[in-house]
């Protein structure tokens, strides 16, 4: 994937192996992380989109779950075995919570 619209994939992805598949976190997560790759080749601000969290819980409340989950991991793997300082922590959260988006 090179761009911010079709990263949706990654949690409905997960969606389908958890919810319809019944398989668990691990293993669907082990699934996912082998199926996509992102990059982006436009590194300006204006291509790196935030989507609103109100609206996304509103579409899609079962994907804004699964991203929470992505994001809590994530954040726990970082602080685990890179870093505590919640200034980086902050940066690179998937989730920005600060500003609504």
């Amino acid at each position: 994937m090179n761009d911010t619209h079709p990263v949706i994939a990654i949690p409905e992805l997960m969606r389908i192996l958890i919810d319809q598949e019944g398989l668990s976190w691990v293993k669907a997560w082990s699934i996912t992380s082998k199926t996509f790759a992102y990059t982006n080749h436009t590194v300006v601000p204006e291509a790196l989109e935030e989507w609103s969290l109100p609206l996304f819980e509103e579409l899609l409340p079962r994907h804004i779950q699964i991203i929470y989950e992505i994001n809590r991991r994530f954040i726990e793997d970082v602080k685990k075995n890179y870093t505590t300082d919640p200034d980086i922590v902050s940066a690179i959260s998937i989730i920005n919570e600060s500003g609504g988006s």
